[in-house]
């Protein structure tokens, strides 16, 4: 599967921009999307402006694009000189990232139509970020959405995000109208919420990214009988896979749970962060198109400030 970011455009002119995620060169543009494997076969495995292989450097998004840039195939030198020079950079096409080049590298594609979850302490603070993060405008890494933010361990930190967004120079009273925080307290209000009203909710608030923070949080009931927390979850598991049609959705996985390993099996990309004397510790575990991964940081540099990646 390819490294994309979706962004809906209403005048039908999407085009899918292969580029070297290395020096952003358009290698290719197409009206379908289609095998990375042959937009690599075609230019010999490497790319012709910066001569990296394209193996672990291919990315593609789907964004406006000029009819004139309409299957082309492939983005040869020889094309770039006819089309002109716009045509050699992919770096003004926006993408979501959390600004932290730790985590992004793991995570991304941060898109709509995407599922990452994110387990571990530590997983309350990516929450915090991304959901400041998707404040930014698009040209900023962000996603200049509101964001609904689905509370189910009560672990929001209106403190932490206050600290984000002052480190910006953003509001903060602005920046935390533009998340909508629901919170629960029992297993059968998480499950109500999330199955029945998260979809509608979403569109209502046109939130472009959903987060579910600590989604077993409520499982934890000694009393909660296997059978009916497996049907509950997959009401659960329903309702993410429509909402996440439209936007991106980012799970938190707080503390261990023996449905854990249930929850990451929805999920497109699963990332474990563990700490100990304050380095984190981040394990790709799950991604569609990248190996496992180990990247070490602390705690502090996540807290601290952020910066667009582009």
């Amino acid at each position: 599967m390819l490294h994309y970011l979706y962004n809906q455009h209403e005048d039908g002119k999407g085009r899918f921009v292969y580029f070297c995620s290395n020096c952003n060169y358009i290698l290719r543009v197409r009206r379908d999307l289609g095998p990375k494997g042959e937009t690599i076969d075609s230019l010999g495995g490497k790319c012709f402006n910066c001569g990296h292989t394209l193996e672990e450097n291919i990315e593609c998004r789907l964004t406006a694009a000029p009819n004139e840039w309409s299957d082309v195939y492939p983005m040869t030198p020889r094309t770039v000189q006819r089309k002109g020079p716009d045509l050699l950079r992919a770096s003004s096409f926006p993408h979501f990232s959390l600004g932290f080049p730790h985590l992004d590298s793991m995570l991304r594609p941060l898109a709509p139509g995407f599922m990452a979850t994110i387990s571990g302490a530590e997983a309350s603070v990516v929450a915090e970020l991304a959901a400041f993060r998707a404040q930014h405008p698009l040209e900023m890494g962000g996603l200049n959405s509101t964001v609904l933010f689905i509370d189910g361990g009560n672990h929001s930190d209106p403190y932490l995000f206050s600290s984000l967004t002052q480190q910006k120079g953003f509001r903060p009273n602005t920046t935390m109208r533009r998340v909508a925080t629901c919170r629960v307290f029992t297993i059968y209000q998480f499950a109500d919420l999330v199955s029945e009203r998260l979809v509608p909710a979403a569109a209502d608030y046109a939130a472009r990214l959903v987060i579910i923070s600590d989604l077993l949080s409520t499982f934890n009931e000694p009393e909660l009988e296997e059978r009916e927390a497996r049907r509950l979850l997959s009401a659960v598991e329903r309702a993410l896979r429509l909402v996440k049609k439209n936007t991106l959705v980012l799970v938190t996985l707080v503390s261990l749970n023996k449905y854990n390993d249930m929850v990451a099996s929805w999920a497109d990309t699963v990332v474990s962060l563990t700490s100990a004397d304050g380095t984190v510790r981040a394990k790709l575990i799950k991604h569609p198109d990248k190996p496992l991964t180990i990247s070490s940081f602390k705690l502090s540099q996540l807290l601290g400030p952020t910066k667009a990646v582009n």
